[in-house]
Protein backbone atom coordinates (compact mmCIF):
# COMPACT_ATOMS: atom_id res chain seq x y z
CA UNK A 1 0.00 0.00 0.00
CA UNK A 2 1.54 3.23 -1.15
CA UNK A 3 1.83 5.78 1.93
CA UNK A 4 -0.64 8.64 2.68
CA UNK A 5 -3.23 6.49 0.65
CA UNK A 6 -7.13 7.42 2.43
CA UNK A 7 -9.07 4.77 2.85
CA UNK A 8 -13.43 5.29 2.38
CA UNK A 9 -15.29 4.84 5.61
CA UNK A 10 -16.65 1.73 4.00
CA UNK A 11 -12.89 0.66 2.98
CA UNK A 12 -11.88 0.95 7.05
CA UNK A 13 -15.30 -0.50 8.19
CA UNK A 14 -14.38 -3.62 5.98
CA UNK A 15 -11.12 -3.71 7.20
CA UNK A 16 -11.89 -3.92 10.86
CA UNK A 17 -14.06 -6.53 10.08
CA UNK A 18 -11.32 -8.32 8.20
CA UNK A 19 -9.53 -8.30 11.50
CA UNK A 20 -12.28 -8.70 13.97
CA UNK A 21 -12.17 -12.62 13.15
CA UNK A 22 -8.73 -12.88 13.74
CA UNK A 23 -7.91 -10.58 16.81
CA UNK A 24 -11.51 -12.39 18.55
CA UNK A 25 -9.63 -15.56 17.78
CA UNK A 26 -6.35 -14.96 19.62
CA UNK A 27 -4.34 -13.71 16.73
CA UNK A 28 -1.76 -10.94 17.24
CA UNK A 29 -2.72 -7.52 16.07
CA UNK A 30 0.99 -8.23 13.58
CA UNK A 31 -0.39 -11.93 12.49
CA UNK A 32 -4.25 -10.62 12.17
CA UNK A 33 -3.22 -7.48 9.56
CA UNK A 34 -0.54 -10.37 7.76
CA UNK A 35 -3.39 -12.85 7.52
CA UNK A 36 -5.91 -9.88 5.82
CA UNK A 37 -2.73 -8.50 3.87
CA UNK A 38 -3.32 -5.13 5.86
CA UNK A 39 0.03 -2.78 7.03
CA UNK A 40 -0.01 -3.01 10.95
CA UNK A 41 1.53 0.74 10.97
CA UNK A 42 -1.93 1.96 9.59
CA UNK A 43 -3.86 0.04 11.76
CA UNK A 44 -1.83 1.31 14.78
CA UNK A 45 -2.17 5.14 13.51
CA UNK A 46 -6.35 4.47 13.08
CA UNK A 47 -6.11 3.50 16.97
CA UNK A 48 -3.45 6.23 17.99
CA UNK A 49 -5.97 8.28 16.55
CA UNK A 50 -9.23 6.99 17.55
CA UNK A 51 -9.72 5.80 21.45
CA UNK A 52 -13.13 4.44 21.19
CA UNK A 53 -11.77 1.60 18.14
CA UNK A 54 -8.91 1.07 20.05
CA UNK A 55 -10.95 0.02 23.31
CA UNK A 56 -13.39 -2.01 20.91
CA UNK A 57 -10.19 -3.78 19.28
CA UNK A 58 -8.84 -4.58 22.63
CA UNK A 59 -12.01 -6.36 23.10
CA UNK A 60 -11.75 -8.27 20.19
CA UNK A 61 -8.10 -9.41 21.90
CA UNK A 62 -9.86 -10.46 25.00
CA UNK A 63 -12.65 -12.52 23.67
CA UNK A 64 -10.72 -15.47 23.78
CA UNK A 65 -9.20 -14.98 27.04
CA UNK A 66 -12.73 -14.28 28.53
CA UNK A 67 -13.54 -17.87 26.82
CA UNK A 68 -10.59 -18.93 28.48
CA UNK A 69 -11.61 -18.11 32.14
CA UNK A 70 -15.04 -19.04 31.79
CA UNK A 71 -14.37 -22.31 30.60
CA UNK A 72 -11.87 -22.41 33.75
CA UNK A 73 -15.04 -21.02 35.75
CA UNK A 74 -17.16 -23.41 34.31
CA UNK A 75 -14.56 -26.44 35.09
CA UNK A 76 -13.79 -25.54 38.42
CA UNK A 77 -17.49 -25.31 39.12
CA UNK A 78 -18.17 -28.70 37.86
CA UNK A 79 -14.49 -30.44 38.98
CA UNK A 80 -16.02 -32.05 41.60
CA UNK A 81 -18.94 -34.32 39.22
CA UNK A 82 -16.19 -35.06 36.28
CA UNK A 83 -13.43 -34.34 34.43
CA UNK A 84 -13.81 -31.86 32.27
CA UNK A 85 -11.49 -31.45 29.47
CA UNK A 86 -11.82 -27.73 28.44
CA UNK A 87 -9.70 -27.58 31.59
CA UNK A 88 -6.53 -28.09 30.41
CA UNK A 89 -6.87 -26.35 27.24
CA UNK A 90 -8.02 -23.43 29.09
CA UNK A 91 -4.94 -23.48 31.51
CA UNK A 92 -2.53 -23.99 28.72
CA UNK A 93 -4.29 -20.95 27.23
CA UNK A 94 -3.99 -19.00 30.31
CA UNK A 95 -1.00 -19.58 31.09
CA UNK A 96 0.16 -18.62 27.57
CA UNK A 97 -1.85 -15.71 26.29
CA UNK A 98 -2.05 -13.81 30.04
CA UNK A 99 1.05 -14.73 31.41
CA UNK A 100 1.25 -12.03 34.22
CA UNK A 101 -1.89 -13.52 35.69
CA UNK A 102 -1.80 -17.38 35.03
CA UNK A 103 2.34 -18.39 34.17
CA UNK A 104 4.13 -20.86 36.54
CA UNK A 105 7.03 -18.97 38.61
CA UNK A 106 10.35 -19.29 38.38
CA UNK A 107 12.50 -17.69 40.39
CA UNK A 108 16.62 -17.70 40.16
CA UNK A 109 18.68 -17.37 43.25
CA UNK A 110 22.51 -16.77 43.02
CA UNK A 111 24.48 -17.15 45.92
CA UNK A 112 28.46 -17.73 46.15
CA UNK A 113 29.08 -19.57 42.43
CA UNK A 114 25.61 -21.57 42.91
CA UNK A 115 22.73 -20.94 41.01
CA UNK A 116 19.45 -22.49 42.94
CA UNK A 117 16.26 -21.92 41.20
CA UNK A 118 12.74 -22.59 42.51
CA UNK A 119 10.21 -23.86 40.69
CA UNK A 120 6.24 -23.40 42.05
CA UNK A 121 3.54 -25.86 40.27
CA UNK A 122 0.39 -24.20 41.38
CA UNK A 123 -1.78 -27.37 40.09
CA UNK A 124 0.45 -30.49 41.29
CA UNK A 125 1.90 -29.24 44.44
CA UNK A 126 5.20 -30.07 42.70
CA UNK A 127 7.50 -27.63 43.96
CA UNK A 128 11.09 -28.21 43.24
CA UNK A 129 14.83 -26.75 43.84
CA UNK A 130 17.77 -27.05 41.72
CA UNK A 131 20.91 -26.30 42.38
Amino acid sequence: MSQGRAFTPEQKEMILESLKDYLELGFSRSRACKMVGFDETTLSKWLSNDEALSMKVQGWENAMNKLALANIRDAMIKESETEDARKDTSKWWSERKMRDDFSTKTEVKEESDVNITYKWDNDNDNDSVQA
